[in-house]
């Protein structure tokens, strides 16, 4: 049985090297954001395994993606986002010990934001239409004359 695992496992990293960069980096916001979204659930459940296993995982992919970022970039933009990272992997742990739910709504915010701007600058999708099944994940946060382009976020 353990051969059948590690069959599956190789063929779903075989999966994932055909991805195209920018939709991994898509599905990270997204995954995060979902992890985000069951933490939340988790502690309005008073559930502290389904808060902490969300919240884990939430904070594994928010260090994924400051790791995709292009150490030889220095520009205002991906120095903008290590800072960003960096602040929610700080805060985000605060959450397991003080249950407070506005680090989780300002980390989902900023997520919501950023996955917004992914779309629109890199991946070139129409505001307001998204490649996500929830189209609202990326609306209402007032992200419009972005100064971030296809150059300035690299992986």
């Amino acid at each position: 049985m353990v051969h059948g695992n590690v069959l599956k496992s190789y063929h779903k990293a075989q999966v994932y090297d055909e991805i195209d960069p920018n939709k991994l980096i898509l599905m990270l916001y997204e995954g995060a954001i979902k992890r985000i979204v069951f933490a939340k659930q988790g502690m309005k459940n008073a559930d502290p395994k389904q808060r902490g296993e969300n919240l884990g995982k939430a904070i594994a992919i928010i260090a994924e993606l400051n790791a995709s970022l292009d150490d030889n970039i220095k520009t205002e933009e991906i120095n903008f986002l290590r800072g960003l990272y960096a602040a929610m992997l700080t805060e985000l742990p605060k959450v397991s010990v003080n249950e407070d739910i506005k680090i989780l709504d300002r980390a989902e915010k900023y997520l919501k934001e950023l996955k917004m701007i992914w779309e629109t600058t890199v991946m070139e999708i129409p505001a307001g239409k998204s490649l996500s099944p929830d189209k609202n994940n990326a609306q209402g946060y007032g992200v419009t004359n972005s100064t971030y382009t296809k150059k300035s976020i690299a992986i």
